[in-house]
């Protein structure tokens, strides 16, 4: 039985370098440094989600043999659709509460 090692990764080690940009207090520069965070966990998400629709296609036509990776890569795709959710969730909390105080 051969286990393979997992991969793909990379939305952490995208998160973990957050804390190495420049804080600036450029309105201009922050928003372009969180656009290009959601641009890359949306791109994230989209990669994850055609890679599990890749693995569903291949089970069902009989091209697959290793369950363990098909479910794998579905619950990476489910949990980085959970994170872009709550993201979504937590920026709409902020922009209320922003509103509110100018109000």
């Amino acid at each position: 039985m051969d286990i393979a090692a997992i991969s793909g990764l990379s939305s952490i080690t995208d998160i973990t370098s957050l804390s190495s940009l420049p804080t600036t207090t450029k309105t201009d520069s922050t928003d372009s440094a969180f656009s290009n965070i959601l641009s890359n966990l949306i791109s994230n998400v989209n990669q994850t989600d055609q890679v599990a629709q890749e693995d569903i296609i291949n089970i069902a036509t009989g091209n697959a043999d290793d369950l363990h990776t098909i479910k794998i890569n579905s619950e990476k795709a489910e949990l980085a659709l959970l994170t872009l959710v709550q993201v979504r969730n937590k920026v709409l909390d902020a922009y209320n509460e922003i509103m509110k105080v100018t109000l």
